[in-house]
């Protein structure tokens, strides 16, 4: 009993390992399992005479009933798993190995038969070439080929007959039916019409029996559990009951033949494409461009491409740098910081390019990643556009607006200058009529003043209207470097008078060193004045004024507060505007011509700082003035 629990042992340490290295067979691939395969065989021919009898008239041999069983297993595996093909390879492969060795065994039995031939295990050389039959080992070699077969068809054709039997009593009965005609055939070939073939076979038959019903639940659970859910698993639905032996030949004809006709039609259709592409690319406006990743070198590009940058493809495709020496100075570090973006999609920029003539020309660039079946970027594609026209266009629409804001500027102007420049000439009027109709020294005396006054108001006023139209018109100033802080040191000399006889207190809280800023130092210092003499103007004899500077910021920052009237907040929306008043401002100074604050904003804005108000009634004023710091580390032209 002890020889045969290792024998049955042997049956599953055998099996068992067929079927791991079929089920990690993704990975390694068939040739340790049809190594595994080849490497029983050969102890299947060497004749071995090992053997178990559990009862008498029992024999069970150890090659035929567990190392049969193991190659079956292996070749019912194949078969349904991995097609017809592979199952031929391992039928052909095991049936060679069985040819190799038993010439092998024949040649050492010529030596043995020889004149000082012999092993070293003392074996009687007439003893063992005797027991060697001929008709025993071409029996072993025909039914162990035709077992292999067998249990395919059996297989094959059980599934086809009875297409709802559950797949584990298929496979249980095809290794059965596959060992019964092992157990028949060898001995019917090797043992019919000798005393043996009854001694043996009943114990054969019972073997391979029991051999099939202890791998009958083993191999059942890998092919229903386990087989059909590995990478490729085949199956046998819809194949032939004879497909082992005719079927794969005449399958891999077919398949060999519509693997042609694809390919020929596949070749048409990509021609056909290809012309189909070349026809689009070459007779669209658009360009078209394709480029090698990190590479802006052009490996394509179509006929709109040459005609937009002026070159041919052959050069754009030779010179690495024609991209980017194409590119307008002015935009080439945009567009070249631009570029990653390509990578991510919805890369779209507007830019300048240089042709060989000399010509400008816009062109609008968009780009796309081209991605691989693994998802990294191999190509960079992208569609350019020729956009000056419609660029010119937007010049010209822009010229056009700004053109009729200026007109509309000029009627507004000189509505608004006619109308304040009506009052005081219809005064001076006026007062020309009373002087000549009045003989009184002292009244003619006092008719000339008011005179002199309007004729001085009617001049600020038309110096400040020229003052604003050369302003409104003004390009990029001539800028020059000057300090804050010294131009008001004159501004507050020319207001002195007026504040010593208000009393004014007049504070000027400058800040540590110089305050640089880049200016035209006539209209600098006009616009600060403006604001020094508002502040002097509208503050009660008595108040305070006060004109702090700093810096904050890379800025420069004036700020000058009173204490004087202050402005409603409904007026402060309108204070920079032309011929604007407060109603508070004009009973306190009459004077005025309206325009002070609006040359102050126009001045301060073309030199790219701006100003703001904060004002209560009664309480005050602050106006607030920033403007850039002037980089005085960068040389200065001369």
């Amino acid at each position: 009993m002890a020889n045969f629990a290792v024998l049955i042992l042997e049956l599953w340490l055998f099996a068992g390992l067929v079927l791991l290295l079929h089920y990690l067979h993704p990975r390694y691939g068939l040739a340790p399992l049809l190594f595994l395969s080849g490497g029983i065989t050969v102890f299947i021919q060497s004749q071995l005479g090992v053997y178990v009898e559990p009862a008498n008239g029992f024999i069970l041999f150890v090659s035929s009933n567990v190392l049969v069983p193991t190659v079956l297993v292996a070749v019912l595996v194949i078969y349904i798993s991995e097609g017809t093909v592979p199952a031929r390879i391992l039928i052909s492969g095991v049936l060679g190995v069985s040819v190799f060795t038993l010439l092998v065994l024949t040649i050492y039995r010529l030596h043995l038969t020889l004149p000082q031939g012999g092993t070293t295990t003392g074996l009687d050389i007439a003893s063992y070439v005797a027991s060697v039959r001929l008709r025993v080992t071409i029996s072993s070699l025909v039914t162990f080929a035709l077992d292999m077969f067998v249990i395919v068809i059996f297989y094959q054709g059980v599934k086809n007959s009875l297409p709802r039997l559950p797949e584990w009593i298929v496979v249980g009965l095809s290794l059965l039916a596959a060992l019964w005609a092992d157990a028949i055939l060898f001995g019917t070939l090797s043992d019919l019409g000798t005393s043996d073939f009854l001694v043996y076979l009943p114990g054969d038959v019972f073997g391979k029996t029991v051999s099939a019903l202890l791998l009958w639940p083993l191999l059942a659970y890998y092919m229903v559990r386990v087989a059909p859910k590995m990478p490729g698993h085949v199956g046998a639905k819809n194949r032939k009951t004879f497909e082992l032996l005719f079927g794969a030949f005449e399958e891999v004809k077919l398949a060999l033949i519509r693997t042609e006709k694809a390919l020929e039609e596949s070749e048409v259709q990509r021609k056909r494409e290809a012309e189909y592409f070349r026809q689009i690319s070459e007779n669209i406006n658009e360009a078209l461009w394709l480029t090698e990743p990190n590479q802006h070198r052009a490996i394509y590009v179509n006929p709109a491409y040459e005609a937009i940058w002026g070159r041919s493809a052959e050069s754009l495709h030779m010179d690495d740098q024609a991209f980017f020496d194409s590119i307008h100075p002015e935009d080439r570090e945009r567009v070249i910081a631009g570029l990653p973006q390509q990578f991510k999609g919805g890369y779209d920029v507007e830019y300048r390019i240089i042709r060989p003539d000399g010509s400008i020309c816009w062109v609008r660039d968009r780009a796309f990643p081209i991605r691989d079946e693994h998802g990294n970027v191999y190509r960079m594609a992208g569609i350019s556009e020729d956009i000056t026209g419609r660029k010119e266009v937007e010049r010209q629409q822009i010229e056009l607006a700004i053109e009729r804001d200026r007109v509309k500027l000029l009627r507004d102007f000189i509505s608004e200058a006619s109308h304040d420049l009506k009052t005081p000439l219809a005064a001076i009027n006026m007062k020309v009529y009373h002087l000549s109709k009045n003989d009184d020294p002292v009244k003619k005396q006092d008719h000339l003043r008011e005179l002199e006054t309007l004729s001085n108001r009617m001049a600020r006023m038309i110096d400040d209207l020229f003052t604003l139209a050369r302003l409104e018109n003004l390009g990029e100033p001539v800028a020059d470097l000057i300090d804050v802080n010294h131009l008001f040191r004159g501004i507050l000399e020319g207001v002195r008078p007026i504040v010593d006889d208000k009393q004014i207190d007049l504070q000027f809280l400058p800040a540590d060193g110089n305050l640089i800023v880049k200016a035209m130092e006539a209209d600098m210092e006009r616009a600060l004045a403006n604001l020094v003499d508002n502040a002097v103007r509208y503050t009660p004899n008595n108040g305070t004024v006060t004109i702090q500077t700093r810096v904050q910021e890379r800025e420069v920052v004036v700020v000058i507060s009173d204490s004087g009237i202050g402005i409603s907040p409904e007026d402060q929306a309108h204070i920079f505007e032309r011929f604007y008043r407060a109603s508070n401002a004009r009973s306190a100074d009459s004077g005025g011509t309206g325009l002070g604050l609006a040359i102050t904003q126009r001045i301060v804005e073309n030199h790219a700082g701006r100003i703001e108000v904060s004002s209560a009634v009664g309480k005050g004023t602050m106006f607030t003035v920033y403007l850039p710091l002037a980089d005085t580390t960068q040389p200065q032209p001369s």
